[in-house]
């Protein structure tokens, strides 16, 4: 591997430790925003569609104060947290292959500052990227730069990215202080780029509209279902006739002084007690089941709204309005592959950072990291079906048609 190469070499004081090679030709395509103008020069390459920076900020907000969108963010994280496997390929000898065991467990231990180590570090890491669309991690060295000293998290809405000589070279801005990245030892991960745009893109992008008429609807839910959703009892007092030699004021003040009585009596109703009255009284009730049921039915729409947006299967926040079982599996299905392409760019890191530290190691060996997937709804039915595949491949190597390395190769062995 030509980084681990230059490592060694950076490391020795020989050089960049790779043998010279010509200068090769660049594309003759021109990246976003590669022109004369003052972006290309001295600003910060902008987030994709202009969307400012400080929208990152609100993603976090949305997150951590909107139910769906937290339920989703944690249910990505945790479908994504499926553990992985280290072994250590083309050891030297088999103490250079224990030395190589031993410097990775150490590693999984301190990393994150010791904070639940690599398990703690990975948590984060998803946090990120299912809320900002991108993570950021920096490898810090021992003083000797001889081996990783931790591997640290970093703020992605303080990450900035500038184009200078052809090459993206990252930043950190906080306080309106500019600090330069150390390319080597800065990881950055953008999901669903688009093109030349290094920034990831958020899932939450597609949805503040839709959040907005959400927290809206439910706002309004609230103050009719005060009103609508109880049924209420609806009391009518029709007034006495006025008595013969009675005056217009002596009558008034009977009414009124009738009427303070039955509201005074009624205010301090028990729900078991029951209402006795005059003719001139009359008790209706009102309800408003209809209209709660339509409060429902629409916030029903906007919140499947939401779910899309997260790229998430209704099924997964426990919504499933299929009537089979074949329709919640096909959901998982679906969720699966998004989750194994995710834990590609994961398996890539965790080499990345486990061979950094083994570069420096007496002896030789290198780390393969193999991210684990989630079982399947029906664990027999993927028994099955794997059971027939390694019999095929076996057929197919005992007749002839492949070698026992290519039949291998087939199962992803």
């Amino acid at each position: 591997m030509d980084w681990l190469r230059w490592w060694r070499g950076w490391r020795k004081g020989t050089g960049a430790g790779l043998t010279p090679r010509a200068a090769p030709v660049g594309p003759a395509a021109r990246p976003e925003h590669a022109g004369d103008g003052m972006l290309a020069r001295e600003a910060f390459l902008p987030l994709p569609n202009e969307t400012p920076f400080f929208m990152l900020k609100v993603y976090r907000f949305l997150r951590d104060a909107i139910p769906d969108i937290s339920d989703a963010v944690w249910t990505w994280k945790r479908l994504c947290q499926t553990g992985y496997d280290v072994d250590v390929t083309a050891p030297s000898s088999d103490v250079a292959k224990r030395r190589a065991r031993g410097l990775i467990e150490s590693l999984d231990r301190r990393v994150n500052s010791g904070d639940r180590g690599m398990d703690g570090l990975l948590d984060v890491f998803y946090a990120s990227l299912f809320t900002y669309g991108a993570a950021a991690l920096e490898i810090v060295l021992t003083p000797s730069r001889e081996s990783i000293h931790d591997v640290v998290p970093v703020d992605v809405w303080t990450v900035r990215f500038r184009r200078e000589g052809g090459v993206l070279k990252p930043y950190q801005v906080i306080d309106g202080e500019t600090i330069p990245l150390p390319p080597e030892r800065f990881i950055y991960v953008g999901l669903d780029r688009d093109g030349t745009n290094p920034y990831g893109r958020s899932m939450l992008r597609s949805i503040p509209f839709v959040v907005k008429i959400q927290q809206r609807l439910i706002e309004d839910m609230a103050k009719a279902t005060h009103n609508a959703g109880w049924a209420k009892l609806h009391v009518q007092y029709d007034a006495e006739e006025q008595m013969r030699g009675e005056t217009a004021e002596a009558y008034q003040q009977r009414v009124g002084s009738n009427f303070e009585s039955l509201r005074r009596q009624l205010s301090g109703l028990e729900a078991d007690q029951n209402l006795v009255t005059y003719g001139n009284v009359r008790v209706n009730v009102l309800r408003g089941d209809q209209r709660a049921q339509i409060f429902y039915e629409n916030h029903k729409a906007i919140e499947e709204q939401v779910i899309t947006g997260m790229h998430l299967m209704p099924i997964l926040l426990g919504r499933n309005y299929g009537t089979t079982e074949t329709y919640g599996t096909a959901q998982f299905e679906i969720i699966n592959r998004h989750v194994e392409a995710v834990n590609r760019s994961v398996e890539r890191i965790l080499e990345r950072l486990y061979n950094f530290e083994l570069a420096l190691m007496w002896g030789e060996a290198q780390a393969r990291v193999r991210m684990r997937s989630n079982r399947t709804v029906d664990v027999l039915k993927e028994a099955t079906a794997r059971g027939r595949e390694i019999a095929n491949a076996a057929a197919l190597r005992d007749e002839g048609f492949l070698s026992h390395e290519d039949a291998a190769a087939t199962l992803r062995l």
